[in-house]
């Protein structure tokens, strides 16, 4: 490799590097809400930046090799994370569930780098091949995850460019949006694909995530501005026309059997249920639910358990009650399951609140 090419390959990391600083700083500034969907953007492009960073730095292939792999598994995960939240927020549980159980793995897969020595697992021989010398179920779990991203990809991918057809500005705005990420990922995955299969000059595998972190964060730049700030509201794809199922769900119907008939105290409440009892599709009654009050079907359950804590506490009949027996009364299983609800939508300990109305 000449020079000249090291040189342009220096300079390259140099300036992903600057703009990603520039673009971690768009998002913190002018993203506004929801709290999560803000650190998972920045995370993507904090990413790239400490990727950019580690390849601006490294006098040799081996050194930060395993910084700027775990850098691109957090790409990876904060990109899951970001559209289950715009778009996919029924699979919020499942997305959560494997967010963390890649970061526990990369976590725990870094201490063992530490135990075993970072040059037995990164020997020379491993790094020219893009690969690590560690045990076959690490090897698998590896596999895994980079499995489970691809199939998030395609399912989220497939959703929203064929499924959603909403004729909105917003909807078409964010979709157009959405087609210039997954274009790119796709293309990445081709690339990388084609660069294992053929072999390419050594400088052209350097400049293929150069290119392609320019173009992500371009996109994470030039998002649409309505998602800064209304994010968990219109920017959900199967959120932005009301009639797409007013209809079909009967709001007297629904306040009678979820408030009046006190549906939300029972302890097997569950949306599958509940939508079975008033004979309406499950995905129609959740976008119902966000649309009305901006929270999922659980978030409701225990809102409205919490706001039924607080009026019964204030009757007699009620007031040698258990902290625990109330929590009970209303619903959950269990005192503890109750107190993070509780501070979530009131604030404070429900003792304190026993003890002042007493």
């Amino acid at each position: 490799m000449n020079l000249t090419t090291e040189s342009l390959i220096q300079t390259s990391y140099f300036f992903i590097f600057l703009f990603s600083i520039i673009v971690l700083m768009d998002v913190l500034i002018r993203f506004k809400s929801p709290l999560k969907l803000k650190v998972f953007f920045s995370l993507f492009v904090l990413a790239i930046l400490v990727g950019a960073f580690c390849c601006f730095f490294r006098r040799d292939p081996g050194e930060y090799f395993f910084l700027i792999k775990i850098s691109r598994i957090v790409l990876g995960t904060s990109m899951v994370q970001i559209f289950t939240n715009l778009y996919f927020i029924q699979f919020k549980k499942i997305a959560n569930i494997y967010t963390i159980a890649a970061y526990s793995f990369y976590t725990f897969l870094i201490f063992y780098v530490q135990v075993v020595g970072y040059d037995t697992v990164f020997t020379k021989s491993a790094i020219l091949h893009n690969s690590y010398n560690l045990p076959s179920y690490l090897k698998f779990f590896i596999e895994l995850d980079y499995i489970s991203v691809i199939l998030f990809v395609l399912y989220y991918t497939y959703n929203i460019l064929f499924k959603f057809s909403y004729k909105n500005i917003y909807f078409k705005r964010i979709q157009i949006w959405t087609f210039c990420f997954f274009i790119i990922l796709a293309a990445q995955l081709f690339m990388n694909f084609f660069t294992i299969l053929f072999v390419f000059p050594d400088h052209f595998s350097v400049f293929i995530p150069i290119v392609f972190s320019l173009f992500f964060l371009l996109i994470i730049l030039y998002r649409p501005n309505f998602i800064n700030n209304n994010g968990p509201k219109i920017s959900f794809g199967y959120l932005f026309n009301k009639n797409d199922f007013s209809q079909d769900v009967n709001e007297i119907d629904f306040n009678y059997q979820f408030f009046t008939n006190f549906y939300y105290k029972s302890k097997t409440a569950n949306i599958e249920d509940f939508s079975n009892s008033m004979g309406v599709n499950k995905d129609l009654l959740f976008k119902y639910i966000y649309f009305k009050y901006s929270t999922s079907f659980d978030e409701l359950v225990n809102k409205a358990r919490v706001e039924y804590f607080v009026e019964i506490i204030k009757k007699p009949q009620y007031k040698n009650y258990t902290v625990e027996a109330l929590a009970l009364e209303v619903g959950f299983s269990s005192r503890q399951r109750f107190y993070q609800p509780f501070k979530k939508y009131h604030g404070g300990n429900p003792s304190d609140l026993i003890n002042v109305l007493n």
